[in-house]
C-alpha cells in the first residue's frame, strides 16, 4: 500500500495531480525526486496505469537505478522497464526500428575510448601528425560537429574558426578528413557514439513519422527528471514521443539550477513546455529539507537578481542557524590559510568531521592554494572529478622542464619532456636510447649529448634528438641570471608551449593551471627572495609526493567545482574565489551570462545543510593581470544577512591604533611605539603607504618587506606607527 502521509502539502498535490501535462518547479532540496518516484508509484496504484507504458527519463544512470529501488520499496512486485537516462531510451528505440535509417539493428556502441582509437587510425591513414593536432582535439571537434550540424566545408572565416576553437587555417583540411573518415568508419563497421543515438533517433521520428506514431502509442505517461538539464534535441526527442492525444507528461526540474547552458542545456525549456502544453498545471515545491533558514534567506536574495525567471521563494521549517560568514583576504594564500584555520577549529572543537566539509570554486585552478594549505596543515582531502594541481599534465610537463635546470640528467623529467611539444622523437626512440645507455653503462642523457657530438651512427639517433639538446642548453644558458617566474615564461617562449597547449583539450583552463603555476612561483620568491630555483622545487615535491597517495580516505575534506557538485549536499559548504573575474567568471560578459553564474553561485549555496562561508581575495591575479576585487555576488546577498571577516589587524604597541599621519609635524621620537614589536619573517604588514605586504626578512630593527606592484622590496624600521600587522 503506497503510504502518502510522507509527503508535504506541496509534494502531495503534485503527486495526486490530474493527467495531462504536469510541470513541477521543484527548488533545491525540495523532495523532486521523492515526488517523482511516488508520481509513477501513484499512478501504478491509484490510476491502474501499466508499469511497462510508463516512460521515466533521468540523466544518471545512478538516478534510474535509485528510482527503480524507491519504487520497488513502495510497490511490491512491480518492476517499471522504461526507466533510464535519454541515451538509453534512444539506444532502445533505435535497436528496434534501426532499419528505417537504412541501417542494421545488430550495432554496437562505443565509449570515448574508442572514438579515440578510431580517430588515431585515421592519424595514421592520412599522415597527420599529433605534433599540430591531438586526438583529443579532434574528438571534441567531432562532438561539435555533429550535435550542432556544423559544416566544415562552409567555413569561411577565421572568426568561425576560433569559434570551433580551432586557431589555424592549415588545420582546417586535417579536420574535415578526420571528421568524413571518422562517420564512414562508423557507418562500415555498424558503429554508433553516445551522441549518434539522439542524433539518429531524432532522425528516425524527423524522417519517418510512422515510426514517431508507434513510439507515441507505447506509453502512456510519460516522466523527465531535473528537466533543466534537458538539451534541445533531447526536448524534441521529448516531444515527438508525446502522445497528442493523452499529452500525459511529467516534468520535475529547477529553473534557478540551470547551469550546463555551456555543454547544450536548453535555457528556455521551461518557457517552452508551457507555451507547447496550454493546458499545463503547475507546482511549485519550496519547503526545503536540507538548509538554514540563513542559508536560504542569502540563497533567495541572491536569485533574484535574476529577472528570467520563473519567481519562487525558498522557506524551511529547520532553526535559523549560524550567519553565514564573508571573508575577504589580502592574498589568495591567506583566504586558503583562514579556510584551513576555520576547518582545524571545527575539527579541534569536534563540531565537524572531515567528510562532512566540502570546499567550492568555480574555477579548478583555484585548487591549488587550498591543496598547498591543507598539506602544510595535515588536513586531509580529495579532490572529486579532477586531478590534483601538481598531478595536471601542464603543471608536470613544466616542473619536468625546471627540474632539468637544476639537474640536466634527471632522466624521468628527460623522459617526460624530450617529445613535448612533439619533435618526432618517439616512444621507440626513447626505448632505443634507454636500452644503448643500459648497454653501455651510461646514463640517458649522456646518450643525448653523444648524439649531439655526432658520436653515435644509429637509425635512431635522429636529428630532432641533437636540435633537442641545442634547444636545452639555451635555456639553461639564458636563465642563469633570471628570476624563477622569468625562467619559467623563457622555457614557455623557446618551447612554444602555448602554442602547444592550443592543441589539447580544455585549452583555456590549462593555460589559468599554467599562470596560477606562475602565481605559486611569484609568492614563493616573495617569501624567500634569497632561495634557489632548486629550494622551490623541493618545496613543491612536498606537494606532489601527497598526490601519490591517490586513495581517497573517508574522512576527508571534499575539494570540488561547483559544477561537479550539483546534486550533493555538505554541513559546511566553503566557496573560494568570490571575486569579481574569477566568479562570475571573467571569460563570459552579458546579462544571459551573467544569469548563469549567479545560478551557479546559488547551486553552491545551496549545497550547505549548516555553514556557509564564502571567501575571497584583494591579491593580484596573474590571469587578469590586475588586483582583484570581491564578486557582486556578495553585495547581492545583503550586508545585513552575513558576517563579514578580514585579515585581523594585530595592534604592534598599547598605543592607540591611529595611522601614523606624515602631514601632521610631531617630534620624530613620537613616530616610533617605544616597547620591542615581535615580528616574524612571514608577517603580513599593511604600510600606510605601500599597502599590504610580507616580511621577508629582519635584521635588528630593520624589516624587509615585500610589497606589491610598483613598490617592491622596502626596508622599514619596525616599530614605526605607519604599520599594522594582520593576524595570520
Amino acid at each position: 500500500m503506497l503510504d502518502l502521509s510522507v509527503l508535504n502539502h506541496e509534494q502531495l498535490a503534485a503527486v495526486q495531480a490530474e493527467t495531462g501535462p504536469v510541470l513541477i518547479i521543484a527548488g533545491a532540496g525540495t523532495g523532486k525526486t521523492r515526488v517523482l518516484t511516488t508520481r509513477i508509484a501513484y499512478l501504478i496504484e491509484h490510476k491502474h496505469f501499466n508499469p511497462n507504458r510508463i516512460l521515466a527519463i533521468t540523466f544518471t544512470n545512478k538516478a534510474a537505478n535509485e528510482m527503480r529501488v524507491r519504487i520497488a520499496k513502495m510497490l511490491e512486485n512491480v518492476y517499471v522497464p522504461w526507466i533510464g537516462t535519454y541515451h538509453g531510451t534512444c539506444l532502445k528505440i533505435l535497436k528496434e526500428d534501426m532499419q528505417y535509417l537504412g541501417r542494421s539493428n545488430n550495432f554496437n556502441v562505443i565509449d570515448d575510448e574508442d572514438q579515440l582509437s578510431i580517430i588515431r587510425e585515421i592519424f595514421k591513414e592520412g599522415e597527420i601528425s599529433t605534433r599540430d593536432i591531438k586526438p583529443k582535439k579532434a574528438l571534441e571537434i567531432i562532438q561539435k560537429v555533429k550535435f550542432d550540424g556544423i559544416n566544415l566545408a562552409t567555413i569561411d572565416s577565421m572568426q568561425k574558426l576560433m569559434e570551433l576553437k580551432i586557431y589555424r587555417w592549415e588545420d582546417l583540411n586535417s579536420f574535415r578528413y578526420i571528421v568524413k573518415n571518422y562517420e564512414s568508419k562508423l557507418i562500415k563497421a555498424n558503429l554508433l557514439d553516445f551522441d549518434d543515438l539522439l542524433i539518429l533517433t531524432h532522425q528516425l521520428f524527423n524522417q519517418h513519422p510512422n515510426v514517431k506514431e508507434k513510439w507515441q502509442n507505447r506509453f502512456d505517461c510519460i516522466l523527465v527528471d531535473e528537466f533543466q538539464d534537458t538539451n534541445l534535441i533531447q526536448f524534441e526527442i521529448f516531444n515527438a514521443l508525446i502522445n497528442p492525444q493523452l499529452q500525459n507528461i511529467f516534468a520535475v526540474g529547477d529553473p534557478d539550477q540551470t547551469i550546463y547552458t555551456w555543454r547544450g542545456a536548453y535555457p528556455n525549456i521551461f518557457n517552452d513546455f508551457l507555451h507547447n502544453f496550454k493546458n499545463t498545471k503547475m507546482y511549485v515545491l519550496n519547503l526545503n529539507y536540507r538548509s538554514t533558514k540563513n542559508i536560504l534567506k542569502v540563497a533567495n536574495h541572491l536569485i533574484k537578481n535574476n529577472s528570467d525567471r520563473i519567481d519562487k521563494e525558498l522557506i524551511t521549517d529547520n532553526h535559523q542557524g549560524e550567519t553565514i560568514v564573508v571573508y575577504t583576504g589580502d592574498t589568495s594564500q591567506l583566504e586558503a590559510s583562514y579556510i584551513a584555520r576555520e576547518i582545524q577549529k571545527m575539527i579541534k572543537n569536534k563540531v565537524y568531521a572531515y567528510h562532512e566539509i566540502v570546499v567550492l570554486y568555480r574555477a579548478r585552478h583555484l585548487s591549488r592554494a587550498l591543496e598547498q594549505e591543507f598539506i602544510n596543515n595535515g588536513i586531509p582531502y580529495y579532490v572529486y572529478g579532477d586531478i590534483r594541481f601538481y598531478q595536471r599534465r601542464e603543471i608536470k610537463d613544466l616542473i619536468a622542464y625546471l627540474k632539468l635546470l637544476v639537474k640536466p640528467d634527471d632522466e624521468l623529467s628527460l623522459k617526460r619532456i624530450i617529445n613535448v611539444p612533439t619533435r618526432s622523437i618517439g616512444a621507440t626512440t626513447v626505448e632505443k636510447i634507454s636500452q644503448y645507455a643500459s648497454s653501455h653503462s651510461l646514463k640517458f642523457y649522456d646518450v643525448l649529448l653523444q648524439i649531439a657530438n655526432n658520436e653515435i651512427e644509429a637509425e635512431w639517433a635522429k636529428k630532432s634528438i641533437k636540435q633537442f639538446v641545442i634547444l636545452m642548453e639555451h635555456i639553461v644558458n639564458e636563465s642563469k641570471h633570471l628570476s624563477m617566474t622569468k625562467i619559467l615564461k623563457l622555457i614557455m617562449e623557446t618551447v612554444h608551449y602555448d602554442d602547444y597547449l592550443k592543441t589539447l583539450d580544455q585549452a583555456e583552463e590549462r593555460f589559468e593551471n599554467v599562470k596560477e603555476l606562475m602565481m605559486a612561483m611569484e609568492e614563493y620568491q616573495m617569501k624567500n627572495p634569497t632561495n634557489s630555483l632548486s629550494s622551490f622545487l623541493d618545496e613543491i615535491s612536498l606537494y606532489t609526493e601527497a598526490d601519490d597517495s591517490k586513495n581517497k580516505t573517508h574522512n576527508s575534506v571534499s575539494l570540488m567545482t561547483i559544477h561537479f557538485a550539483k546534486g550533493t549536499e555538505f554541513k559546511v559548504v566553503f566557496i573560494a574565489g568570490m571575486n569579481e573575474g574569477i566568479f562570475p567568471s571573467r571569460h563570459l560578459s552579458g546579462e544571459t551570462n551573467m544569469e548563469e553564474e549567479r545560478r551557479i553561485a546559488y547551486v553552491g549555496f545551496t549545497r550547505s545543510k549548516e555553514m556557509l562561508y564564502l571567501t575571497c581575495n584583494l591579491g593580484f591575479s596573474p590571469i587578469s593581470g590586475e588586483n582583484l576585487i570581491p564578486s557582486r555576488f556578495i553585495k547581492e546577498i545583503g550586508k545585513k544577512n552575513y558576517r563579514a571577516e578580514t585579515s585581523q589587524m594585530i595592534a604592534i604597541s598599547k598605543a592607540d591604533l591611529d595611522w601614523y599621519d606624515s602631514k601632521t609635524y610631531s617630534h620624530p621620537q613620537e613616530n616610533y611605539n617605544s616597547e620591542n614589536i615581535d615580528f616574524k619573517v612571514g608577517d603580513i604588514i599593511v604600510h600606510i603607504a605601500f599597502g599590504s605586504g610580507q616580511v621577508i626578512g629582519i635584521n635588528n630593527d630593520i624589516l624587509e618587506v615585500v610589497f606589491k606592484a610598483p613598490f617592491g622590496i622596502k626596508s622599514l624600521v619596525k616599530n614605526h606607527k605607519g604599520i599594522k600587522r594582520l593576524k595570520n
